[in-house]
């Protein structure tokens, strides 16, 4: 899809945010200090107010409990008692992992409307995971790891993997304190017009260091959360006039964000929230220190479950971005993000999603782009170890001096056969095209098949 990055990560009361490559407090200039401070003021009043506080599948042939009717368990994540991994148990601890390997075809490596070149592939990949088995408290730690190497294209194969650790200080009934840190290798893919409006058409990588402080504080009817989080990007040094400073390395950053946000339980299941973000991104060049910018949004909105057969959670709001270089307009407008998950059987799960935010953009004619997603999703469980999924997604790119817009959109299909406890095969189809490009960029379509086998502990 895009040039975003990814960043799956929860950061709030509400649930979701795409992180874009991204500003250090050192580097904060002094008019933006005290806002910053504010926030990491108020995020930090949350965390201790924690301290205060505590000082003072196939359903039909299958037997159904407690755990596969209770609220939020979809398709993906209901207990398969005769399927699921069994993993293994350490003292204090449970050790998960699991090996994909399998083969693939792209009939558009290179991702454009004309000179097509199709490739098959190899790809692998590994997980594991080792987390506490406390009843209280949480200490874990997380690797993962996937490589594609294309057959006679290897320009355009990648590596990528994350290091990762956290933990959980439980402070009474309902109030917490967190802590993770993870390194992250990634990419930003040849289908992305950040990438392919230049001259560099393989795939970007990039390594993000991110460390974040996170606390929930319950009173009575009222939760406060609160979180600090650090993010470094840095991208492999590659020479290419169309990317801003002439080099990929000319833009990596530092991101400072701070959150503070209260939601008012109105019933178990359903509440008010309110959610204020404050961020700050530096660029390490001092050529392209223009370019930093903060950026202020406030998001209002609400949690509701009905009886667990659906659940929602959004926000709408408005978000402002400003930059140190007064030549550079200040980007404001609508904010919003939403998340809606139906399950209308045991068998069926459908997920709908949206979201806006603002990207940062290594391109040399752009300093930011405002990104608007959509998707929607399906997961059905057709026998008990045969486990269909699809999802429809579609972006919107807007960018400003010049004006120009972009829409991809992305269909996937995948089917997934569990063996037994420890194996299973998938087989996934995705489709990629591009509705509308800018600049020259031409519109393509792509198409990728992969089968793999997947070897779980």
């Amino acid at each position: 899809m895009t040039a975003a990055v990814p960043d799956a990560r929860p950061t709030g009361p509400l649930f979701f945010t795409a992180a874009p490559p991204a500003g250090s407090v050192a580097a904060c200039p002094a008019g933006r200090r005290p806002a910053l401070l504010a926030v990491t003021v108020l995020s930090a009043g949350f965390l201790s107010a924690g301290f205060l506080m505590a000082a003072t599948r196939e359903a039909a042939a299958q037997t159904t409990g407690p755990a596969d009717t209770a609220r939020g368990v979809t398709v993906l994540t209901r207990p398969r008692p005769d399927y699921d991994p069994l993993g293994v148990r350490l003292p204090g601890f449970r050790l998960d992992g699991a090996l994909d390997a399998g083969v693939g075809y792209d009939d558009n490596t290179t991702a454009n409307g004309s000179n097509k070149r199709s490739s098959s592939f190899a790809e692998e990949q590994l997980q594991l995971s080792l987390s506490s088995s406390y009843t209280r408290h949480a200490l874990g730690f997380t690797a993962s790891q996937a490589t594609r190497k294309y057959f006679g294209d290897d320009d355009y194969s990648w590596h990528d993997y994350n290091l990762g650790m956290y933990g959980r200080y439980d402070i009474g009934r309902a109030s917490s304190i967190g802590l993770e840190y993870s390194h992250i290798r990634s990419h930003i893919d040849v289908t992305s017009f950040e990438v392919q409006r230049g001259t560099l058409t393989q795939p970007l990588p990039f390594d993000t260091d991110m460390v974040r402080l996170n606390g929930v504080a319950a009173l009575n009817r009222v939760n406060l959360t609160g979180a600090l989080d650090y993010r470094s990007f840095r991208f492999d040094e590659k020479a290419d006039p169309a990317f801003r400073g002439g080099s990929t390395s000319a833009n990596d950053y530092d991101k400072v964000t701070g959150e503070a946000g209260a939601a008012y339980v109105i019933l178990p299941g359903r509440s008010l929230t309110l959610l204020t973000r404050l961020t700050d991104i530096s660029y390490d060049q001092a050529n392209q220190r223009g370019r930093n910018s903060f950026t202020w949004e406030v998001l209002a909105g609400a949690q509701y479950d009905l009886t667990g057969l659906a659940s929602a959670s959004f926000g709408v709001g408005y978000r402002q971005r400003d930059y140190d270089d007064p030549n550079i307009r200040s980007i404001s407008g609508p904010a919003f993000e939403g998340l809606l998950t139906l399950t209308p059987s045991q068998l069926l799960t459908v997920t709908l999603g949206v979201q806006r935010t603002i990207e940062e953009s290594i391109r040399s004619s752009n300093v930011s782009y405002i990104r608007t997603a959509a998707w929607v999703g399906g997961d059905y469980e057709l026998r008990r170890n045969v486990i269909l999924s699809g999802q429809l997604r579609g972006e919107r790119l807007e960018y400003r001096d010049p004006s120009e817009t972009v829409t991809q959109g992305v269909a996937l299909l995948s089917a997934r056969l569990l063996l037994n406890r420890n194996a299973s095969l998938i087989l996934s189809y995705q489709h990629v095209r591009s509705f509308e490009s800018a600049a020259g960029f031409q519109e393509f379509d792509r198409n990728v098949l992969h089968l793999r086998l997947r070897i779980a502990i």
